[in-house]
């Protein structure tokens, strides 16, 4: 009886994650979309094809080891919204987990900032809790870091003095800002430089109530938001304390 040649398993893994650039071993076959913005590019380097658009003029900046065009620098003032989007967002439908990564740099420090500065978003419109659409990542209250879903997780205040000194701290300096989300027990953490920032389980006590998060609305990056972004990774899997940290330790990803 002939037997049938064995077929090693791995070489579709690696079909899969050849073309991703610095992702930490064991986390590539997790992530659902990446933009490391080399030359400028809006592509997504997972493999899934979820390239983003620029209708706005965002534009290529230098990135956070001063490459240039490795990164996305956004304006926003009451009359020009800079921003980049995507219209096809079926992929982070019915995850049971799922974790954002990215690198950002605030500018502009004219002003403290009133509105919710959004880095990363799914769908439009502000809402309890600390959130715009479904979900969101984005600066807010001084300027502090916070992810909104079913509750709202904030980065720790660095100046206990005033916003406006809040603010400063947070204005020209480029931070690693990691969210996570666990459908189960709706658990949500929020990530600074590697460090654990804040956690939470169950809904949010809204007044209102807390509207139902559905899997609806575009992909918005940038929106609302002065200052730069630099790689942005989407996972599928709710990132561990040492994942995180692998990820903020990650070299430049400016590959084309």
């Amino acid at each position: 009886m002939a037997l049938l040649p064995f077929i090693f398993s791995c070489r579709k893994e690696r079909q899969v994650t050849k073309d991703i650039p610095c992702i930490p071993a064991g986390l590539d076959n997790h992530v659902i979309a990446f933009y490391s913005f080399a030359n400028g590019s809006l592509n997504d380097l997972s493999g899934g094809n979820h390239h983003l658009t620029n209708s706005t003029n965002a534009q290529p900046t230098t990135d956070r080891n001063g490459t240039v065009d490795c990164a996305y620098e956004f304006t926003n003032t009451p009359v020009s919204n800079q921003f980049l989007h995507l219209t096809n967002t079926s992929f982070l439908n019915a995850l049971n987990e799922f974790s954002v990564s990215v690198w950002y740099q605030a500018l502009d420090s004219s002003s403290v900032p009133v509105k919710y500065e959004s880095l990363v978003q799914r769908g439009t419109g502000f809402s309890c809790p600390d959130r715009i659409g479904q979900w969101s990542v984005g600066l807010y209250d001084c300027r502090k870091a916070v992810f909104g879903r079913t509750n709202s997780v904030w980065d720790q205040q660095l100046s206990a003095s005033s916003c406006d000194d809040e603010y400063k701290l947070r204005t020209g300096v480029w931070v690693h800002l990691a969210a996570t989300f666990k459908l189960q027990n709706l658990e949500m953490k929020i990530y600074r430089n590697g460090v654990l920032q804040n956690t939470s389980i169950g809904t949010a006590n809204c007044s209102s109530g807390v509207p139902l998060y559905q899997d609806i609305g575009d992909l918005f990056v940038g929106q609302h938001f002065t200052g730069k972004l630099d790689d942005l990774v989407l996972f599928n899997k709710a990132l561990t304390a040492q994942e995180v940290n692998g990820m903020m330790n990650i070299g430049t990803c400016c590959e084309p």
